[in-house]
């Protein structure tokens, strides 16, 4: 199986260090992706998370992420929330592996939803299981800073602000809110920010839709305020929700 990976990624010591990342189902679910185009190259590890391994990698039209899933994620139980209320996934089963391939088919339906919008996030290309692939974001293999890593460059946060406030609005017309927004799932790349990580957005018609909403922007707007931004809750949930 570990023949269509990249010599550059040693699959064994993979498993050594993300043991629950790389099984043999995961294995599996990259090589049916590889075998489909989607998939042409794995250079690396772009981002390393508690639930999650992001690869970059080459695509048969440019550079890739590729999202691998922990089946054996730790923040198992929290997952559930954003899931049972969301009607798209009302059939799930409560076993483990059901629910973390629907997070991974979650975040790609969010993502499409959210980019046929306009809104700033990744590309998605395909899924399999529970693993994503969506457009790279940066100058591979080095993904694009997170808002938490420019806090001390020389950028026009206000204006950055409005423009965050904007990929919100055209989230909530795409119907989605992203459910755990802040500056650690932002972006920054060739002067605009971009929305990742959206596997636990839900559809505004779930039950606890305005109060993630709510969530998002205060923490958003505690960010930008740190930043010696002058910004309301109240202005700013406004802005977002009216047409």
């Amino acid at each position: 199986m570990a023949k269509a990976f990249d010599k550059r990624i040693d699959l064994s010591e993979a498993r050594k260090s993300w043991s629950g990342i790389f099984d043999e189902s995961t294995i599996l679910s990259i090589n049916k992706l590889m075998k489909k185009g989607f998939v042409k190259d794995i250079g690396g590890v772009a981002k390393e998370g508690k639930e999650s391994i992001v690869l970059a990698g080459v695509g048969s039209d440019g550079s890739v992420a590729i999202k691998v899933y922990a089946v054996n994620a730790t923040k198992f139980k929290r997952m559930e929330t954003y899931i049972f209320g969301d009607k798209r996934f009302s059939k799930i089963k409560r076993d483990r592996r059901s629910v973390i391939f629907a997070w991974c088919r979650k975040e790609f339906s969010n993502l499409k939803l959210a980019f046929g919008k306009g809104v700033n996030c990744p590309e998605p290309l395909a899924f399999q299981n529970n693993v994503l692939v969506e457009r790279f974001i940066g100058s591979y293999p080095t993904p694009a800073p997170r808002l938490s890593d420019c806090i001390h460059s020389d950028l026009d946060w206000k204006e950055l602000f409005k423009s965050v406030l904007e990929q919100m609005k055209k989230m909530n017309m795409a119907g989605i809110v992203h459910g755990d927004l802040s500056e650690y799932n932002m972006l920054y790349w060739e002067g605009k920010p971009y929305i990742i990580d959206l596997s636990q957005g839900v559809l505004l018609s779930h039950p606890d839709a305005h109060e993630f909403l709510e969530r998002d922007v205060k923490n958003v707007c505690s960010f930008f305020r740190k930043l010696g931004v002058d910004c309301e809750e109240t202005e700013a949930m406004s802005v977002i929700e009216n047409d």
